[in-house]
């Protein structure tokens, strides 16, 4: 199936998620952020990425209308979205005004997704010229976002190569007398020469870190342990790599709790299946850590979520926690970590990012899950 075939088997199906909702007209906004939480609804629907923000109104007939921000790019979403959409180029500041009256022109009953995202200023003017209270749309992304085309999927498993080619360099380069800051530009740096576009990147030093957290102005030590947490993007598409890497020689009490998250991640793994629920990733992994001794570590401060859905922001599933619902399907991607803070080593990092099949799942990422060292 050709890309186009899949963006209009999506259209589709936001059309019955409408349809199923009661819904004649949908208006979606984006303000054009790069945010590995959040779909982009533009993205979703047209593959197209706008500049500046700009609204998607679909009806249940006839093409979808994107009104465009900035107007210098009208001839670029032109060309690159062909038919899917009809194309308008209009100032930001009316597009609350103009934005209502192609959702009114439709008719119908109305949803609007994106309303959280929107300055306070524009969502105040777009509610007065509507004059109604639209349902909410966000449900209706979510569920047709839930899985991934065939070429979002080869997107994110290009993410995937980036983020494993990334640790790579990291652990070529890594050695004490580098700062944090310097180590996490080089990453930057060799991933992006591989296109990425962006990296969510957390990565904290120490021989003895609390969490992850963003990079600061430390000098690495012999020693330390280095927990990354990789995310480039490919396509408009993320992908996550979470692995530990120790300056020096581990001890064996730093190899056997690392073992500990490798049993918890295949664990997880095992119900990484379609038909089967999120919630029992991370009900999996807890019964191998909390077994371990570790059950008053397995929930916040110290530990927030197994892993979370990825790929086109963090949609379904969201969170892999306990109490997470929802079923796992066959094209979701998701990100699986049993990253753990353990009272005698510090916190250790393991993740990937997988596909679901229609058998079970597909590691995304291919780096070697094990602990690594490098020189110190």
């Amino acid at each position: 199936m050709s890309r186009e075939q899949d963006l209009k088997k999506r259209l589709q199906s936001a059309r019955a998620e409408m349809a199923a909702q009661g819904v004649s007209t949908l208006g979606a906004f984006y303000g054009a952020q790069h945010n590995m939480l959040r779909p982009d609804p533009i993205l979703l629907l047209l593959d197209y990425r706008c500049l500046g923000p700009s609204a998607l109104i679909i009806p249940m007939q006839g093409p979808p209308q994107l009104l465009l921000s900035p107007v210098w790019d009208l001839a670029r979403a032109r060309e690159a979205i062909g038919e899917r959409a009809v194309v308008t180029a209009i100032e930001e500041d009316a597009l609350p005004e103009s934005m209502a009256a192609g959702i009114l022109a439709c008719g119908g009953a109305l949803a609007l997704a994106g309303a959280d995202v929107m300055p306070v200023g524009l969502a105040r003017r777009l509610m007065a010229a509507l004059g109604v209270k639209p349902a909410d749309g966000a449900p209706i992304i979510r569920t047709c976002g839930a899985t991934r085309a065939p070429f979002e999927l080869d997107r994110v498993a290009r993410a995937a190569a980036i983020a494993d080619a990334g640790f790579a360099h990291l652990c070529e380069i890594a050695r004490p007398g580098m700062w944090e800051y310097e180590i996490a530009a080089e990453l930057e740096c060799a991933m992006q020469k591989l296109g990425s576009e962006d990296n969510f990147g957390l990565m904290s030093t120490g021989d003895h870190n609390v969490a992850v957290r963003a990079v600061r102005d430390r000098k690495l030590c012999a020693g330390d342990l280095i927990v990354s947490e990789i995310t480039p993007c490919n396509g408009g598409y993320f992908a996550q790599l979470c692995r530990t890497l120790i300056l020096g020689e581990p001890s064996d009490l730093q190899r056997e709790k690392f073992d500990l998250l490798l049993r918890a991640e295949d664990a997880g793994l095992a119900m990484a299946k379609p038909g089967l629920p999120t919630s029992g990733i991370a009900k999996a992994v807890n019964e191998v850590i909390g077994g371990a001794g570790y059950a008053d570590y397995c929930r916040p401060p110290y530990m927030r979520t197994r892993g979370h859905g990825l790929g086109l922001g963090g949609v379904t599933p969201a969170d892999l926690n306990e109490s997470s619902g929802g079923t796992l399907q066959q094209g979701m991607t998701m990100v699986v970590h049993p990253n753990q803070y353990i009272p005698e080593t510090g916190y250790l990092m393991l993740g990937d990012t997988i596909a679901i099949t229609d058998e079970g799942h597909r590691l995304l990422t291919q780096t070697p899950r094990q602990l690594f060292s490098a020189r110190a």
